[in-house]
Order: structure tokens, then C-alpha cells, then sequence
């Protein structure tokens, strides 16, 4: 009985072991830090300004101090602060009465310790606040992340145009 009890002890640990390995790697918690950006970017009705900025404040602890933009469409590429990209979020999101964003599709490699690349496709629900139903749009973005102080952060997005009008 008593051989019964540790072998049963010791497989719960095992699978238990295995899932917080699984659940804590690189892949799944970057996969999480992906998730909660999407829902922090989205907008669901009016918000205060209070509840913009709080959002906005997990957004920027999410980038480097200095994050490479890059929209291939219009040969763009530059290194803005995380100030600017703040300031260009809160002026493509107030534009539009409804936003919603997830990622799907999401394939995040880690060539090196300390850095991923993830793609992902991005499906898009805005509406504008003089539109009568909601726009429903998919693009592919890739995204170059990097660790430091224990947190993934975005180093570099590279997305389409559609994105930005």
C-alpha cells in the first residue's frame, strides 16, 4: 500500500513538474505577454482618459526604451521612443468607437538566449464612430522581442501599412 502511495505521489509530481515547466518557458509566457498587449490595445466603447493612460502604461512597459518600427510598404524604418509610439497608439485609437486585437497564428521562435522572433497574424476589429458595423481585417506582424530585467519587451515591429491608416 505504502509502495502504492509514493509511486502515485511521484507521477502527480512529475506531470506537475512538466506542466510549470511547460507553462513557465520562454514560448507560453511570451505567448501571455502577446495576449495581454492585444487586449490592452483594444478599445471597447468610450474610455476615460484614466482608463487610456492606465493601458497605455502597461503598452510602454511592454517596449524597449527605443523600439524599430518598420512598415515595408512605405520603405519606413526608424528607431522611435517609447513616448512617440504612445503618442501614435492613443492617435490611431481614438479614431475609432470599437478596436479589438488578437493574435492568431502565433509561431515564436528563440534563436538565442535572451531574444525571439515571433510571427503572428493579426486579426483587426475596428470601427469608426460614424460607421454603422465593424470592419474585420487580418495582417501578418512580426515582432523581434528581447529580455531584459526578467520581462520580454518588444525590440522591433515590423508590420504592414494597413495597420497605420
Amino acid at each position: 500500500m505504502v509502495k502504492k502511495i509514493i509511486i502515485v505521489a511521484l507521477i502527480l509530481t512529475i506531470a506537475l513538474g512538466g506542466w510549470l515547466a511547460y507553462y513557465f518557458s520562454d514560448k507560453e509566457v511570451i505567448k501571455r505577454h502577446l495576449g495581454g498587449l492585444a487586449v490592452e490595445l483594444g478599445k471597447d466603447g468610450q474610455e476615460t482618459p484614466v482608463q487610456m493612460a492606465l493601458k497605455m502604461r502597461h503598452i510602454k512597459n511592454m517596449l524597449t526604451v527605443r523600439c524599430q518600427v518598420t512598415i515595408p510598404e512605405r520603405g519606413y524604418g526608424e528607431r522611435l521612443e517609447q513616448d512617440l509610439i504612445i503618442r501614435y497608439l492613443i492617435y490611431h485609437r481614438s479614431r475609432y468607437a470599437l478596436l479589438s486585437v488578437a493574435f492568431e497564428d502565433m509561431v515564436v521562435d528563440i534563436p538565442t538566449k535572451g531574444q525571439a522572433m515571433v510571427q503572428t497574424m493579426v486579426r483587426l476589429q475596428r470601427k469608426k464612430t460614424n460607421q454603422a458595423n465593424a470592419v474585420e481585417e487580418t495582417h501578418q506582424v512580426e515582432l523581434a522581442l528581447n529580455r531584459g530585467d526578467k520581462k520580454w519587451l518588444i525590440e522591433k515591429i515590423t508590420m504592414p501599412e494597413a495597420l497605420v491608416q
